[in-house]
């Protein structure tokens, strides 16, 4: 009969004990400390959960801790949950990070290249106008008037946007199909067409050399030598109308990315992160 009474009132102890650890362990504080340390560590996932649930249990909308689960999705680069978060706040017109979410939604935004979400926003400063302008470019690459940019009211920024927008303007695209016809009627060709002339040289020589020696070995009836530089004509032939279509192809790109190191120059959260504060 003691034994069993000491044996209940051990086992209400421990029921009693556990309940408060894990009474502990769910209280808004404790969650919010926990969730906070993880994110210093770095530890984005399990932060972003941490502090989830402290939302869930605090029943307050604590925007610093939203702000901060938005960039524990962008620092795991899931820039779709972290748009979702920041927007939440974005949508807040009484909440005092509106501004900086507003940002950081448009930032996650051209993470996604989700260019129709940043039109749909607008803008409402000059830095916001940057990922404006980008979109418009992404959407629709024609020509932008300098009308689009008097709305900008840094003059440094507006000059500066206006005279990327002259640059994109003088940028003339080749085409991969007429640098490869080009290489299929004249050996090389092509590659003068992209500005790639010693290429075009080189290929041009080289064909007409193994064609030459071709010749010269079923002239003298040497077919196994024949059959072999015919071989290598015709490799080298097809290898030129590859080499220029693909190089067509190169040419656009590195144009296209030369534009977009200089855009990136401006971008402003690379040069004023918004999440350096935190």
């Amino acid at each position: 009969m003691k034994k069993s009474i000491l044996f209940l009132l051990i086992l209400s102890i421990s029921t009693t004990a556990n309940a408060q650890i894990e009474s502990s362990l769910f209280e808004p504080a404790h969650l919010k400390e926990f969730g906070l340390y993880l994110f210093q560590q770095k530890d984005y996932l399990r932060a972003a959960m941490e502090l989830e649930r402290y939302r869930y249990f605090a029943k307050s909308g604590d925007d610093s801790i939203t702000f901060v689960i938005g960039l524990c999705h962008q620092f795991r680069q899931r820039y779709d949950f972290a748009a979702a978060t920041f927007r939440e706040l974005a949508e807040n017109d009484s909440s005092k990070l509106k501004e900086s979410a507003r940002l950081a939604m448009l930032y996650n935004y051209t993470k996604l290249e989700d260019w129709s979400k940043i039109l749909g926003l607008s803008y409402q400063n000059d830095a916001e106008f940057y990922f404006y302008y980008l979109a418009s470019v992404k959407t629709a690459p024609t020509t932008i008037t300098t009308s689009f940019f008097q709305n900008v009211n840094d003059e440094s920024l507006r000059n500066q946007l206006k005279a990327l927008e002259q640059d994109r303007n003088k940028i003339h695209p080749k085409s991969p199909f007429l640098a490869g016809t080009l290489s299929t009627l004249i050996p090389g060709l092509g590659k003068v067409y992209i500005n790639r002339s010693g290429d075009a040289l080189f290929s041009f020589g080289m064909i007409n050399l193994f064609a030459l020696l071709t010749y010269k070995a079923f002239q003298a009836e040497l077919p196994v030598t024949g059959v072999l530089s015919g071989g290598l004509t015709l490799s080298l032939y097809l290898g030129t109308i590859y080499g220029s279509y693909v190089g067509a192809e190169l040419y656009n790109r590195n144009l296209d990315a030369d534009w977009q190191s200089k855009m990136t120059e401006l971008n402003p959260v690379d040069r004023h992160p918004y999440w350096s504060t935190w």
